[in-house]
């Protein structure tokens, strides 16, 4: 146990984005192991979730979160569009759809990217669901971006702002637009987005709407736009301590706490119907009634 919040504490006052709230939230976890708090805390899944509750109320940050048990147990080795998360069809009215449930590591992303894309790139209009897109990685973000962008020009799309370790200083990592084999332009483009939204997945709607190049259309997101890695603390105990925040260029903010807000309210059950609804209308595509 105090090895564990140890490393957590560690984590917090080296890394953490935030250093002032990292340091308070360190001396919490401290205090409270110095007064027993967690003396009977014996289950390590209740210990972990303990931890994580105070971290996030005084913090605010629903990335910061300890895990017991290796979240690697059921991961794949194996790579290829499947695992990239892309569901693509076609829906009535010559409407693309994609579904992306994660953004993984670019080199998986990019070719199943550049297959989805090919197949919709005819279509009169696109929706593209995060609904359930819980995260992934940002240079990944950058790339289905830059689907929507004119090749003719670079465009900034994030930076993501990075604590130097150890240090009350920081760096930017920004990301830009990159060639792709083909484009989307010139067509109504829709983001379906709900609670479950998170983190990259959010990014890619905030990018999107910022840039003026989709409709965002659903439920506020969850509003996470801290990014972090994850420490192992021993005795099969992890920690993601956000080391950096994102900063988009056009806003020069982001949606951590507050969330993605859609520019069309819908339900989650009826968000998908409402796009639709929205692309038939700029399309021109005739209505079809349920029977």
């Amino acid at each position: 146990m105090s090895t564990t919040i140890g490393g957590i504490v560690a984590e917090l006052r080296e890394g953490y984005v935030f250093p002032e709230k990292g340091a308070l939230a360190a001396e919490t976890l401290e205090n409270a192991l110095a007064e027993h708090v967690y003396a009977e805390v014996t289950d390590p899944e209740r210990f972990a979730a303990k931890l994580t509750a105070q971290l996030r109320e005084i913090t605010k940050d629903s990335h910061l979160r300890v895990i017991f048990g290796s979240p690697f147990g059921n991961r794949s080795a194996s790579g290829g569009t499947d695992e990239a998360g892309f569901e693509v069809k076609r829906l009535d009215g010559n409407i693309g759809y994609i579904h992306l449930s994660r953004f993984v590591p670019p080199d998986t992303f990019k070719p199943a990217a550049d297959k989805a894309m090919r197949s919709v790139s005819d279509t009169a209009a696109l929706l593209i669901d995060m609904r359930e897109n819980g995260g992934g990685h940002p240079a990944s973000v950058a790339y289905l971006v830059s689907f929507f962008l004119d090749e003719g020009a670079r465009v900034h799309i994030n930076d993501l702002i990075w604590r130097n370790r150890g240090t009350l200083t920081f760096r930017t990592e920004a990301f830009w637009s990159s060639p792709t084999p083909v484009h989307y332009l010139g067509k109504p483009v829709y983001v379906l987005v709900g609670p479950k939204t998170y983190s990259a997945g959010e990014e890619f709607a905030y990018d999107l709407q910022a840039l003026r190049r989709a409709i965002v259309v659903g439920t506020v997101t969850r509003g996470g736009a801290n990014p972090g890695g994850l420490r192992e603390l021993g005795s099969d105990f992890f920690a993601v301590v956000p080391t950096g925040r994102a900063e988009n260029p056009v806003t020069r903010s982001n949606w951590e706490g507050v969330g993605v807000r859609p520019d069309v309210q819908a339900t989650l059950e009826n968000t998908q119907e409402t796009a639709v609804a929205l692309a038939k209308s700029e399309t021109g595509t005739p209505q079809t009634r349920q029977p």
